[in-house]
């Protein structure tokens, strides 16, 4: 009897083998990479968005090997993201995969007008990755994702060098996540901010070395190369920064190497709440206009510190001002106070409030000249 119900189970697993359909995978040369995301708003009201993937056209050669393009680009209008997507598939002999896809560039009315629903779609998606850089594109996103830099490889990105620590590392770059900027955005106490990606009228030269702010309130703020050199610098994510310093006829530049940021939130009864910022770097002089003696170099980082203080208030006035918090001020406050309904109500008041005292520690260690 056993062996009886041993074969007819044999026989209907050999059975349903038979009803089983082929693996899902597809082959490599069936499949089309998209290596980036461009997203625009369109002055259309019945369409609205604008699409711009690129796609990495398989080749054995490096850029200019074998000639010929080496990248592909497809473009679509449509009233909704999702129906871009699928319209788009059909111009194209090949599956579209969002694997390879680092880099989503979205233009500046999206940030503007739209970044909500936008996002919506790519968090949604299960295709496109959480790890992906998100920038705003400059004087648009179709511009920026269809420049093609002398430097950049067959099948590679070089937007992704800007944004990974792989290839550039400057302290003017800001790298934003898209898992970083939902969170920002959703998060109460800190606000997203993002690189502003800028591409020339010939399309082959790329630059990052602004940001932008986008708070809940749309009221976005741009912030100049300096000014983002600062916030890096007060994020604890840049450690190579320099400042130049000018009094009377001296002129002299200083490469900082290791710099870290640290901050209290002071909020005693009866008193104005205080945000004591303590920075500390150290670094060497790269330029100079005129000869400067090593037994001075404490007075060159004296004027060092009263020039990156100055910055630093003038930064940190500004964010204020603008009501905006990339910094996550409001996220530390929540962290260390007992935690009830309205702690991020009572932070919301504190904040126009608060005075900001700075102190910055520089240690000079060679005027970088050898005598």
């Amino acid at each position: 009897m056993n062996s009886l119900i041993r074969k007819v189970l044999l026989l209907f697993i050999c059975f349903s083998l038979v009803l089983l359909s082929s693996c899902g995978f597809k082959d490599i040369d069936k499949r089309s990479f998209v290596i980036a995301i461009g997203i625009d708003l369109t002055e259309n009201k019945e369409k609205p968005y604008k699409i711009t993937l690129k796609m990495a056209i398989a080749s054995g050669a490096l850029k200019g090997g074998q000639g010929g393009e080496k990248y592909t680009y497809v473009t679509k209008e449509s009233e909704t993201l999702a129906r871009a997507f699928r319209i788009m598939k059909t111009h194209v002999d090949k599956e579209m995969d969002f694997g390879h896809s680092s880099i989503i560039i979205l233009g500046r009315s999206v940030i503007d007008k739209d970044l909500a629903d936008v996002m919506d779609l790519l968090i949604r998606r299960r295709d496109i990755q959480m790890i992906s850089w998100v920038g705003v594109g400059e004087p648009s996103a179709e511009n920026v994702v269809k420049t093609e830099p002398a430097s950049e490889m067959a099948g590679s990105l070089a937007l992704s060098n800007f944004f990974s620590d792989n290839g550039v590392e400057s302290a003017y770059i800001v790298s934003t996540f898209l898992f970083d900027l939902r969170r920002r955005m959703f998060e109460g106490g800190i606000d997203p901010i993002l690189p502003i990606v800028r591409s020339d009228k010939k399309k082959t030269k790329l630059m990052v070395n602004e940001s932008v702010i986008a708070p809940k309130s749309n009221n976005n703020i741009t912030l100049s190369s300096n000014e983002t050199k600062l916030y890096n610098l007060l994020a604890n994510k840049a450690n190579k920064i320099d400042v130049h310093v000018k009094k009377n006829k001296k002129s002299f530049t200083v490469a900082l190497d290791k710099s870290k940021v640290k901050y209290k939130i002071i909020t005693s009864p009866n008193s104005q709440p205080v945000i004591k910022m303590n920075i500390k770097t150290v670094g060497i002089i790269e330029e100079s206009n005129e000869s400067l003696s090593p037994s001075l170099l404490k007075k060159y980082s004296k004027l060092v510190n009263q020039k990156m203080k100055k910055d630093v208030l003038q930064l940190l006035s500004r964010l204020q001002n603008e009501k905006v918090d990339p910094l996550g001020f409001g996220l530390r406050y929540k962290a260390t106070r007992l935690h009830t309904k309205d702690t991020y109500k009572e932070w919301k008041n504190i904040y126009p409030n608060v005075r900001f005292e700075v102190m910055v520690e520089v240690s000079i260690k060679s005027t970088g000249t050898i005598e």
